[in-house]
């Protein structure tokens, strides 16, 4: 989805909202889905999944010690199946003097209860040395779609 801010000489009238990228005054994040990986990125997702497995229970727990009436409604066991991956996508984000960050953002839920689902789980990667065909692919595929 893309935003910008639409400005009437100093003052800020709106947001015109133009598809799937962001802008803002100071960055831009692109969302690039990912069809395949190597075995390695592979590996390295599965620890990531691990890490943010050990997070949510976690989170759950301290959520439990605040609301003890919900307690029988939480779960806090992860079923043994492979978790089923709802979405899994390279995140690009430019931001106005920083270097430019890259990470994997994946989000899953369990394979046996569908309430227990993560999506704030990355990886972040290093694509600097392919800055230049990112930034062509960018760049043509904002003229295509929107010029």
């Amino acid at each position: 989805m893309m935003k910008w801010k639409a400005r009437k000489e100093t003052t800020n009238i709106g947001v015109l909202e133009l598809g799937n990228i962001t802008f803002n005054e100071d960055y831009m994040e692109i969302s690039i889905d990912i069809f395949d990986m190597s075995e390695e990125m592979k590996t390295e997702i599965n620890k990531a999944i691990e890490i943010a497995k050990e997070r949510y229970v976690e989170e759950e727990k301290d959520w439990i010690t605040e609301h003890p009436e919900h307690k029988d409604k939480r779960c806090l066991q992860w079923s043994k199946k492979p978790v089923v991956m709802d979405f899994t996508f390279l995140r690009i984000r430019l931001e106005a003097g920083k270097p430019i960050d890259y990470s994997v953002e994946i989000g899953f839920h369990d394979a046996v209860n569908d309430s227990m689902e993560q999506w704030d789980c990355s990886i972040t990667v290093d694509l600097s040395e392919h800055t230049k065909e990112l930034q062509k692919a960018i760049i043509k595929v904002l003229i295509d779609k929107f010029f």
